[in-house]
C-alpha cells in the first residue's frame, strides 16, 4: 500500500490536469440534460417505418386474400368476341314440313362447285355465372379471415417484442446512469476531501504522508466514476439499437420511472398466446376448405349475343343451371386436410405451452416486484445508515481520532448501499412493467 501511495504520489503532477478533465467529463449533465421518458420513446420505436415494413406487408397480404376468398361469392361476367374465316357453314332458307321457313346452316360437300368458297363466321357473347352454392368458397372466406386475424394477432405480438425491448433497455441504461451518477458524486466528494487535506496539510493541522492516500482514494474514485460512464454509454447504444434511432448527448433516463407504482389489474393471454391460437384457428378453416372441394357446387350460367356469318347476323342467349359434382382428385384434397390438422395440432399445443409460460412469467414477476419492495425497505434503511457512518467517520477523522482510511471505507460501503438500492428500483421496475405489458 505504502509503495502505491509512493508511486502515484511521483508521477501525480503529471496526470494532475488529465485526471481533473477526465473527472468533469464524468460529471452529469445538469442543466443542459434531455430527459428522455420511456413513453416517448416506446412511441418512437412503434413509429420506425422500416421495422414495420415486413409487419404491415403480411397484413396488407391477408387482407386481400380475403377479398379474393368473397370474389367467389359473386357474379362474374365476360364478354367473348371471336371471327373466324372458313368454308362451309353456309345460311340456306328452307321451308319445314308444317310450311314454316327457317335459316339453316349448312355446307358444301368436296364435290360441290362452293365446297372451298371461304365465310366469315363470327360471334360477340357476354357471359355470367353467378354461384348459388359453393361449400368450398364459403370455407375459403373463413380460412382468409382467420388468417387476416392472425396476421393481426402477430402484428400485435410483434408491436410486444419491440416494446419489451425498448424497457428492458430503458431500465439498463436508467441503471448504468443511475450509478455513473453515484460514482461521480463520489468522485467530487473525494476531490473535495484532497482539497481539504491540502489545506490543513498547508496549516500543519496534519502530516504531509496524508496527501497521497487522498489522492489515492481521489483516483480509485474517478477511475469507478469512468467505468460507470462507459457503462452507461454502452447502455445507451443498445437503446438506440433497440429504438431504432438516435438520441443526442445531452439525453438521460428519467429516474422517477424507478418511482412508478404498482397497479392491480387482471392479466390477458397476451399477444404472443393469441397470435398461436389465431394460426391454429386458420388453419383448421384451411383443412375445411379442402374438405369442402369435394362438396357440389351449383351456380346459375347464362349468355347473350349475335352471331353470324358474312352479313347475316342471329341473336343468342342462354339460361341455365350448373351443377359440378367432383368425383375423384387423386386424393389430394383429403392429403392437403390432413397436413393441416396436423399443423393445427402442432399450434395448438404451442399456444397452451406459450399460455403455461406467460402465466408463469406472471406469477415470478408478481414474486419479483414482492422481494424487490420488500429489499428496497431494507435498502433504504442501510443506505441512512451508511450515510450516518460517513458523518462520523469523517467527523472523528476532522477531530483525529481515525485516520483517512477509515472516512474511504465509510464511503465506499454508502456507495455500494446506493448501487445495491439502484438495483433493486430496477427490478421493482422492471416487474411492474412486466406486469403491466401483461394487462
Amino acid at each position: 500500500m505504502r509503495w502505491n501511495m509512493s508511486v502515484l504520489c511521483n508521477w501525480k503532477c503529471q496526470a494532475a490536469a488529465a485526471v481533473v478533465a477526465l473527472a468533469a467529463m464524468l460529471t452529469p449533465a445538469g442543466v443542459s440534460a434531455e430527459v428522455v421518458t420511456l413513453e416517448e420513446l416506446e412511441e418512437l420505436a412503434l413509429q420506425n417505418q422500416a421495422r414495420w415494413e415486413a409487419v404491415e406487408a403480411r397484413s396488407a397480404q391477408a387482407g386481400a386474400d380475403v377479398n379474393v376468398a368473397r370474389a367467389g361469392k359473386m357474379p362474374t361476367f365476360w364478354m367473348n368476341i371471336s371471327s373466324v374465316v372458313a368454308p362451309g357453314s353456309d345460311i340456306e332458307r328452307v321451308q319445314t314440313i308444317d310450311g314454316r321457313e327457317v335459316n339453316v346452316r349448312a355446307s358444301p360437300t368436296v364435290g360441290e362447285r362452293t365446297a372451298f368458297r371461304p365465310n366469315i363466321r363470327y360471334e360477340g357473347t357476354i357471359d355470367m355465372r353467378a354461384p348459388l352454392y359453393d361449400g368450398q368458397t364459403r370455407a375459403a372466406i373463413k380460412a382468409a379471415e382467420a388468417y387476416r386475424a392472425a396476421a393481426q394477432a402477430s402484428s400485435g405480438a410483434s408491436r410486444e417484442t419491440v416494446l419489451t425491448m425498448v424497457r428492458a433497455s430503458y431500465l439498463d441504461w436508467t441503471a448504468s446512469h443511475s450509478v455513473h451518477g453515484l460514482a461521480a458524486t463520489s468522485a467530487r466528494e473525494a476531490k473535495a476531501q484532497r482539497e481539504r487535506i491540502a489545506e490543513r496539510i498547508a496549516d500543519g493541522d496534519r502530516p504531509g504522508s496524508e496527501l497521497d492516500a487522498a489522492r489515492y482514494e481521489e483516483l480509485q474514485a474517478e477511475l469507478l466514476a469512468a467505468d460507470a460512464f462507459a457503462r452507461a454509454i454502452a447502455a445507451k447504444r443498445l437503446l438506440e439499437s433497440a429504438v431504432g434511432t438516435e438520441l443526442s448527448s445531452d439525453a438521460e433516463p428519467d429516474t422517477r420511472l424507478l418511482e412508478i407504482e404498482a397497479n392491480g389489474s387482471d392479466s390477458d393471454a397476451g399477444w404472443q398466446v393469441e397470435a398461436l391460437e389465431r394460426q391454429r384457428d386458420a388453419v383448421r378453416q384451411e383443412a375445411r376448405m379442402h374438405r369442402k372441394s369435394r362438396v357440389p357446387s351449383l351456380a346459375v350460367i347464362g349468355q347473350t349475343g349475335v352471331a353470324g356469318v358474312n352479313e347475316r347476323v342471329f341473336p343468342m342467349y342462354r339460361l341455365g343451371l350448373n351443377l359440378a359434382v367432383p368425383l375423384w382428385d387423386g386424393g389430394r384434397a383429403l392429403a392437403l386436410a390432413h397436413s393441416a390438422d396436423a399443423q393445427a395440432i402442432e399450434l395448438d399445443a404451442l399456444a397452451r405451452d406459450a399460455h403455461v409460460a406467460r402465466n408463469d412469467e406472471r406469477q415470478q414477476a408478481l414474486l419479483d416486484r414482492q422481494h424487490a419492495e420488500e429489499q428496497l425497505t431494507i435498502a433504504n434503511s442501510l443506505v441512512e445508515v451508511s450515510e450516518k457512518r460517513v458523518e462520523q467517520a469523517q467527523t472523528s477523522y476532522d477531530l483525529g481520532a481515525s485516520d483517512l482510511e477509515a472516512v474511504a471505507d465509510a464511503r465506499e460501503a454508502l456507495r455500494d448501499a446506493q448501487s445495491r438500492r439502484v438495483q433493486i428500483q430496477v427490478a421493482r421496475t422492471d416487474a411492474i412493467l412486466r406486469l403491466a405489458g401483461q394487462d
